[in-house]
């Protein structure tokens, strides 16, 4: 696999479950709910679609060659950047303990505690911790903060 194709891959990824507007080569729009993706043919499965035309559909399966652009119209909540140096600095960790990984937009603590857009993955007070500040963090953001 080539890097161009991962570096689609992992954007690709980042979307699921996220909004996105699908433009077709003759010009129609779905919105919805990116769902799955097939990567060999880029078919696109959107869920709670709104069509150009008017149409409100469950679910919309999308030809890969029928594509003409993936427009995302949904900005992500979590930045796994700016979460890891929050993380850092409130807890007073050395900088070698977190990790971020920004293909899948998440942070690694002590490679046992996973922290991304889903939530935080991992048990322990340290763990329970950082849910804490996983919860104020995201409730920031979810107001307009930084």
């Amino acid at each position: 696999m080539s890097y161009v194709s991962r570096s689609i891959v992992a954007e690709l990824n980042k979307l699921i479950d996220k909004r996105i507007t699908v433009r077709l080569v003759d010009g129609r729009t779905y919105t919805g709910k990116l769902i799955s993706y097939d990567q060999s043919t880029l078919h696109l499965v959107l869920s709670d679609v709104e069509a150009s035309e008017g149409g409100k559909y469950h679910k919309v399966i999308i030809a890969g060659n029928r594509i003409s652009e993936i427009i995302v119209t949904e900005y992500p909540v979590f930045d796994a950047q700016e979460f890891a140096n929050i993380l850092t600095a409130k807890l007073n960790l050395r900088p070698d303990v977190v990790r971020v990984v920004p293909e899948i937009n998440a942070v690694i603590v002590y490679d046992r505690i996973k922290i991304s857009e889903a939530g935080v993955e991992g048990s322990g007070s340290l763990a329970q911790r950082i849910y804490e500040i996983y919860n104020e963090y995201i409730e920031s953001k979810r107001r307009g903060g930084s």
